[in-house]
């Protein structure tokens, strides 16, 4: 529970929404409702959505009582309709993700809002994030951020600078349309970001924002559907008029490289050539 030495109060501070789609997440869901209670920001509202859970999901996410969370269910849908649901729901001037296997540090949402304040044209905040083993006693990698300004070159050359996963906060700004792409599995916060990112700032954080379990069954672990994934993105950004025709011939040869070191890394050297015929008939 929070530190009450620790606690941010919460008159006239801003109402952040954290989003979590949650599919059989029984050991871990727990934990990550937790991580929100801790939070030393408190003027925040957690969503949840049971994607059709087959476990006992639902039953763990019961035991909370605090009047700030939200619970809805759905047939399963997907993580990215999980989502969207949440993002209708959602009343905050901010918005963020938190998967159900995942964690935020205390600091997390109140390092994030204190980076908003400090000026108006910041959209979009991101900060350090913690790889974790399954059990998150060990830290297998630190990826940290220190790109400032508009994302959206980054984000399409898939450069790593502004771009790890669900870990940005994002500010709620009139006429933008908030929504994942349904049916997307892989890729669908990248897809998201792009959508966004015309306009705004990005600017990133030192403190540790989000615990990031490496579980095994983790959409990043998933090839054959990160490949789909990433064909998903293309075929949507293509279509987008603000970006160049240049802009998106790179970003098909950034995923075909990707994808075929990442299917070499596995040494599934057919599936690699494949995926290169495939890309170019895009």
């Amino acid at each position: 529970m929070n530190n009450p030495l620790e606690v941010i109060e919460t008159d006239n501070k801003p109402l952040v929404s954290i989003i979590m789609a949650a599919y059989n997440a029984q050991s871990f869901i727990g934990q990550a409702v937790n991580s929100v209670l801790s939070q030393t920001y408190t003027n925040w509202e957690l969503i949840i959505v049971n994607d059709g859970s087959q476990d006992q999901t639902e039953a763990e996410i019961l035991k909370f009582k605090d009047p700030r969370i939200s619970y809805f269910k759905q047939v399963n849908k997907g993580v990215s309709s999980a989502r969207n649901k949440g993002l209708e729901q959602m009343k905050g001037d901010f918005f963020c993700m938190l998967d159900s296997d995942d964690m935020f540090p205390p600091k997390s949402i109140e390092s994030r809002v204190d980076k908003f304040l400090e000026a108006e044209e910041i959209e979009f905040v991101d900060g350090t994030v913690l790889v974790k083993d399954k059990n998150l006693d060990k830290t297998i990698r630190t990826i940290k951020f220190n790109f400032y300004g508009n994302p959206l070159n980054s984000l399409i050359s898939l450069d790593g600078r502004s771009f790890f996963g669900p870990s940005w906060m994002i500010k709620i700004v009139p006429g933008k349309n908030y929504r994942f792409k349904d049916g997307m599995t892989h890729g669908e916060e990248l897809m998201l970001y792009i959508s966004i990112s015309e306009t705004g700032i990005y600017a990133a954080v030192e403190e540790p924002i989000l615990l990031y379990r490496v579980s095994g069954t983790s959409a990043m672990s998933n090839l054959k559907g990160l490949e789909e994934g990433y064909v998903h993105l293309y075929q949507e950004v293509k279509a987008f008029p603000h970006i160049s025709k240049k802009k998106k011939k790179y970003l098909k040869k950034r995923i075909c490289r990707i994808m075929f070191l990442s299917y070499l890394s596995k040494n599934k050297l057919i599936s690699a050539i494949r995926v290169v015929f495939r890309y170019l008939s895009l």
